[in-house]
């Protein structure tokens, strides 16, 4: 576990006694609201907020919701960033724009409704922030699929997906900031995270011939869902097999895996990675794990320049039952983040 980087802790309850910027996006889940339907409602706990909101939505956005609950908060200015998640590469210079120079003591980063893509690119553009990040996810209670929904998909030859995630694979997206040009020419490892979306993983693959094919498992926090361990893998199974050297299993499980919340894991298995192979083939991850590991990652291309990350975008998400409820609201706080991303890139 890396103890350089802050652990997840419950999200507190903010008092007036900071000038804050909310950055988040609308979304059609329940946990979309999480963060600020938890807050105390006092005037004064933010005072702008930037929004992304998606061009080509998935489902009914709680747009009107959020914003309801943002001026609870004291938010005077709401700013939407329209985000085509089907032509994203403006957001780039957008975000490069409007985070310049950010006269805040503290940003809100609500990560909860952003694509992955959108995570990595806010995080790249805060790099230079001085001030107090605040990266706050709120956890659903149920997520899809179900065991039973994915036993009887299995069963069916995995040939019905409707109830899974997302579905299918449509371009792979490249941002400057996640780009790396060292190491041309050298052998391909590409890292892959495992998801209920196999075909994410075959789009980067036919992109590219890469030498090694590492794949890292994605654990759940908890044990009634552990069960999704051996279903993400199950799907992945004919890749895993495909390249068995670089996937070495213990009891039937791979042993490189990392916490689907706790973004720590994923930076100590991706530096693994490079110890092992960074200083003679080039390394190539795909952001197709959670939204936490998506975290770990950012932090993984901060600490190693020379990492080149992708975004293979889904074709389309299933909507209704994607998740229900707020289980927990997580916060993971640092302080003088430019100065923190510094300390912690080599």
């Amino acid at each position: 576990m890396n103890t350089t980087f802050p652990p997840l802790k419950p999200a507190g309850k903010l008092l007036p006694n900071r000038s804050r910027l909310f950055i988040g996006a609308y979304g059609f889940e329940d946990r979309s609201l999480g963060w600020p339907s938890r807050q105390t409602k006092r005037d004064g706990v933010l005072k702008h907020a930037i929004v992304f909101k998606y061009k080509h939505p998935k489902g009914k956005n709680k747009v009107q919701e959020l914003r309801d609950e943002l001026a609870d908060l004291g938010v005077t200015k709401t700013k939407d960033i329209v985000c085509d998640v089907r032509y994203p590469y403006p957001v780039e210079d957008l975000l490069e724009a409007e985070f310049h120079k950010l006269e805040y003591d503290e940003v809100v980063l609500d990560i909860t409704a952003m694509t992955k893509l959108l995570i990595l690119a806010c995080l790249c553009k805060l790099k230079t922030y001085k001030g107090t990040l605040r990266l706050v996810y709120s956890e659903a209670k149920i997520y899809s699929p179900s065991k039973l929904e994915f036993e009887a998909a299995v069963k069916r030859g995995m040939a019905v997906l409707t109830k899974f995630p997302s579905r299918g694979a449509e371009s792979v997206v490249r941002l400057r900031c996640l780009s790396s040009i060292r190491m041309q020419g050298q052998p391909v490892i590409l890292v892959a995270f495992t998801s209920f979306n196999e075909q994410l993983v075959r789009h980067m693959l036919g992109t590219m011939s890469p030498h090694r094919l590492m794949f890292i498992n994605g654990r759940p926090p908890r044990s009634e869902s552990g069960w999704r361990e051996h279903a993400t893998q199950t799907i992945h199974e004919r890749l895993v097999d495909e390249f068995a050297a670089d996937n070495p299993k213990s009891n039937g499980l791979l042993k490189r895996v990392a916490s689907t919340l706790d973004y720590r894991d994923t930076i100590d298995r991706i530096n693994s990675v490079y110890d092992a192979h960074g200083n003679f083939e080039r390394i190539i991850c795909a952001a197709t794990g959670s939204k936490m590991q998506t975290v770990g990652l950012f932090f993984s291309k901060a600490i190693h320049p020379d990492v080149h990350v992708e975004y293979p975008t889904p074709d389309s998400y299933f909507v209704k039952g994607f998740s229900e409820d707020i289980r927990k609201v997580h916060e993971v706080t640092f302080t003088r983040f430019s100065e923190f991303i510094a300390a912690n890139s080599r």
